[in-house]
């Protein structure tokens, strides 16, 4: 999905291409593919290696895009988009950035009752962090403290 609010991006020519050949279609501000099997097709030319790279930049733009108030509505097709790259994090102030938002995202599930959601979060928050050391004891201990009340 490729949109902006309120403002329909005309300036890519080969969406207008493929919305005539019939692979995109148009949706309020923003285009869908057309079928799943035509994103499937797409995504398949993407080279393997390069994949979590796309979905570590999908997941910050959707993140980076999205007004304050809105970012709750987002935490978990943002934050599951950078966990899909994740190998591709490198320095450890995204690992320490992007564990913040899976103890963010873990919180919202727990409120939410989706408790399967909640340990993916949080464990993958702990992954994160596991090599930053006291750095960041406060955001692991933040984690832990959730991990554990979600496991009682």
């Amino acid at each position: 999905r490729a949109d902006k609010p309120n403002q329909r991006n005309d300036s890519l020519p080969c969406f207008s291409v493929a919305v005539h050949e019939g692979l995109l279609v148009m949706d309020g501000t923003g285009y869908n593919f057309s079928h799943d099997q035509v994103q499937y097709a797409a995504y398949s030319l993407i080279p393997e290696e390069e994949k979590h790279l796309w979905h570590l930049q999908i997941g910050r733009k959707i993140w980076n895009n999205v007004a304050e108030k809105r970012k709750d509505k987002v935490i978990f097709t943002a934050v599951d988009q950078m966990n899909y790259g994740i190998s591709s994090v490198e320095s450890g102030d995204q690992k320490v950035f992007l564990a913040k938002l899976n103890l963010r995202a873990g919180g919202k599930a727990m409120s939410l009752s989706a408790f399967s959601s909640c340990a993916y979060y949080f464990s993958t928050g702990i992954k994160l962090l596991s090599r930053e050391g006291r750095r960041e004891s406060n955001v692991i201990i933040s984690i832990f403290k959730l991990c554990l009340l979600f496991q009682y």
